[in-house]
């Protein structure tokens, strides 16, 4: 017994081949006479049995997802601000001011190929060519028209945008005309969008005009002002709700929070100031940022949570 637990001893350098030859040499003579001794030497030269690599694949696995949670949190942050500055640079702003010859103007270009009322200053011009149901608006360079019906009345409005007055150089001569068919008008005016009266450009013979003026669409402040009011409100109740640890309830509250957030830097970034003659293209663009924000805070929320 007393040589057995002198040999289990070296056992290890023994096993490892690193004891000296003497303690070599007594190991072996021992192993050969003793089946306790040669059972443990045998325990330690079996090979041992490591666990699975499930481990090593479940972080390699989070590491993954970890990944495209922050490629997801940039791409949304990044389309995002391509997005906003984009609707910021395309939004369309009222031209007020019009040049026109009361009604339809009966004349063609001169012999030089220009407008002979060409005024640089000006912003919408009209002639008929002799077409007596047909009307041809020339806007300067870097403005737009936009046109809509009300039975038999036709409302023109002319807008630029910050990308046409950055861009573009305003140029003396037009290059883009509009023609409008008024065989079935019975008046055409112009919209200035700053609360002043509508400018007759045409009214049929026998039609008597109405007075009347357009406002700046104001809805989208009002959007604005609600997911203003909903972000600090959900706010406060998200923040009472982790304070008191109502873990279920505070995650609910915060998701709300994201969309509310959301949905009012959306509208700073594309739709501010609010006031605009565009309202639904103005709201298609509060949408998108507003998901592609919230697709950013939950990615952000899932990082946070993983840390």
């Amino acid at each position: 017994m007393k040589d057995c637990g002198i040999v289990k001893d070296l056992l290890p350098l023994y096993t490892e081949d690193i004891a000296s030859e003497e303690s070599t040499a007594f190991v072996k003579e021992h192993l050969e006479t003793c089946a306790d001794c040669k059972a443990a030497f045998d325990a330690m030269k079996a090979p041992v049995e490591t666990e699975p690599a499930a481990p090593l694949k479940t972080v390699k696995k989070a590491v993954k997802k970890r990944g495209w949670l922050i490629a997801g949190l940039i791409a949304c942050l990044v389309a995002a601000l391509v997005i906003g500055v984009f609707a910021r640079l395309t939004k369309p702003i009222p031209v007020h001011t019009i040049t026109y010859l009361g009604g339809i103007v009966v004349d063609d270009p001169n012999a030089d190929g220009e407008h002979p009322y060409w005024d640089e200053a000006g912003i919408v011009h009209m002639q008929n060519h002799g077409h007596p149901y047909t009307m041809y608006l020339y806007p300067i360079h870097g403005v737009q028209l936009n046109a809509e019906r009300s039975g038999n009345v036709l409302y023109i409005g002319a807008y630029t945008t910050i990308g046409y007055q950055w861009l573009l150089e305003r140029e003396s001569t037009y290059d883009v005309s509009y023609e409008f068919d008024l065989s079935d008008t019975d008046a055409v005016y112009f919209e200035p969008f700053d609360n002043t009266d509508h400018i007759l450009l045409y009214t049929k013979a026998g039609y008597t005009p109405e007075a009347g003026f357009a406002l700046p669409r104001l809805v989208m402040n009002y959007y604005f002002l609600i997911a203003l009011v909903g972000t600090v409100l959900l706010a406060a109740v998200w923040f009472v709700l982790r304070r008191l640890k109502k873990q279920k309830a505070s995650r609910v509250f915060g998701l709300l929070l994201l969309i509310a957030a959301s949905l009012t830097l959306a509208f700073l970034a594309a739709g501010f100031p609010a006031t605009t003659i565009a309202p639904v293209r103005e709201l298609a663009f509060v949408c998108v940022i507003a998901l592609l924000l919230i697709g950013a805070g939950l990615c952000g929320r899932k990082l946070l949570k993983k840390e």
